[in-house]
């Protein structure tokens, strides 16, 4: 199963302007992790082709994050909309004032090949594994969703029935983006 790459939004820069979408790719992502300081020999984002045991079997290890790029689900109605906004906007006033992150994000925006544009459909979040247990990072959540224990070796095997779960959730659409933040193999031996 190839997982296609899409545009995702960001955060609105001002209250009459907005961060362009940065394109789930793996070039752009390594464009604005780069961008922000991190070296270009400590790690790197990577496609994940399918989540088959084959497919995961060729994703660079160790993995120390999995993105997700998905359509936006639907509202739950018991769940004010509202107050979903509120967790991001909060997040993305905190985020719009670091000059270096808007530079970083401007010129990752700018790297993709994707036709930027205004209407963006779809939603990052992202699974980490710390201190034994494995969490769903999302900005329109009041914070951290933890699922269950996971480590080095296992997460990314760990995160896959959490992202499975996700895509039963949106059956009518095949707008998913699967990558992986990978420790460089250079580097590969100082992972924890």
């Amino acid at each position: 199963m190839a997982l296609p790459s899409s545009p995702a939004a960001s955060a609105p820069a001002s209250a009459g302007e907005r961060w362009p979408p940065l394109e789930s790719s793996p070039e752009v992502f390594n464009q604005f992790m780069w961008s922000l300081g991190v070296r270009e020999d400590e790690a790197e984002f990577h496609d994940v082709y399918g989540l088959d045991a084959d497919a995961l079997d060729m994703v660079p290890q160790p993995v120390l994050a999995v993105i997700l790029c998905f359509p936006d689900p639907p509202q739950d109605a018991s769940y004010p909309s509202d107050l979903l906004l509120s967790y991001g906007e909060k997040r993305a006033l905190f985020l719009e004032k670091d000059d270096a992150m808007a530079k970083a994000h401007s010129l990752a925006a700018s790297a993709g090949v994707t036709e930027l544009c205004d209407v963006v459909e779809e939603h990052y979040i992202c699974f980490v594994a710390v201190n034994g247990t494995l969490n769903e990072l999302d900005g329109m959540k009041e914070g951290p969703i933890k699922h269950g224990s996971s480590c080095s070796k296992s997460f990314l095997q760990d995160a896959v029935p959490v992202i499975k779960g996700i895509m039963r959730n949106i059956p009518d659409s095949i707008s998913f983006n699967l990558m992986v933040l990978s420790r460089k193999q250079n580097n590969a031996g100082s992972a924890s």
